[in-house]
């Protein structure tokens, strides 16, 4: 049953269709506060039709195959469930080796979930596609020792820098025991736009994105803009100012 294609497996009788996931996960991470024993995820089916729903960890690798999960400290109970068709279905997250866990600061590791309808339903239309669809999201494990990150962007700090072969650069300071996940990284200076890909940025941890097309050092006063993702799930955002001499 295992998805090894991260965009699905596709059993074709079509030349073409259109899939969108009807079973979807509550929320776009999951955080595990480190003194619960367990915590419960929320699962709604919106088709008409009932699916199958597998469940495995990884820690990081999108290949990763559901029986390699003995390397991850957490287990989903059931591991593989039925939803009906119309309704919701809540599974359970164990941590099952927190001793293995840094205590000091967050951990990350991601959850998937794949899709299956019943293979009834392609036999009954021929003309249909049945696409087997995975969902991966993040699950932070959160020792209590650390609380609640509250705006992760009030811990961070940039600046600019300069590198002979890289060129001009944009370096963000982590020193916080969250990570910190952006969706969009930009500066300003000097009446120019620079785009820095998104990233993840690892607790106590230092990126760097280069600008390599700019291989003079970027002077003048400008601005670091930075938006984020919180523990909600909402988009957050934080202006830095940059005086690069």
């Amino acid at each position: 049953m295992y998805l090894r294609n991260a965009l699905g497996a596709l059993f074709l009788s079509v030349m073409s269709a259109t899939a969108t996931a009807s079973v979807t996960l509550l929320g776009s991470r999951i955080i595990y506060p480190a003194p619960a024993s367990s915590i419960n995820i929320q699962f709604k089916n919106d088709d008409s039709i009932p699916y199958v729903i597998q469940t495995w960890f990884d820690e990081g690798d999108m290949d990763a195959k559901p029986q390699q999960i003995n390397r991850v400290p957490f287990i989903t109970t059931p591991p593989v469930f039925r939803i009906q068709p119309k309704s919701g279905q809540v599974a359970r997250i164990v941590v099952s080796q927190p001793d293995k866990l840094p205590q000091d600061r967050e951990s990350v590791y991601w959850f998937n979930m794949l899709q299956i309808p019943p293979a009834s339903q392609a036999a009954a239309d021929k003309n249909a596609m049945t696409v087997m669809l995975r969902n991966r999201v993040k699950l932070f494990y959160r020792p209590a020792v650390i609380g609640k990150p509250g705006n992760i962007l009030s811990g961070i700090k940039v600046r600019t820098l300069i590198d002979p072969h890289k060129g001009s650069g944009l370096q963000i300071d982590n020193a916080q025991p969250w990570h910190a996940s952006f969706v969009a990284i930009s500066l300003r200076i000097a009446g120019k736009n620079y785009e820095c890909e998104p990233v993840m940025v690892a607790p106590f941890s230092v990126h760097t994105c280069w600008f390599s097309h700019t291989k003079q050092r970027l002077q003048g006063v400008g601005s670091v803009k930075l938006d984020a993702i919180n523990d909600q799930g909402a988009r957050i955002s934080e202006n830095y100012p940059i005086n690069s001499q």
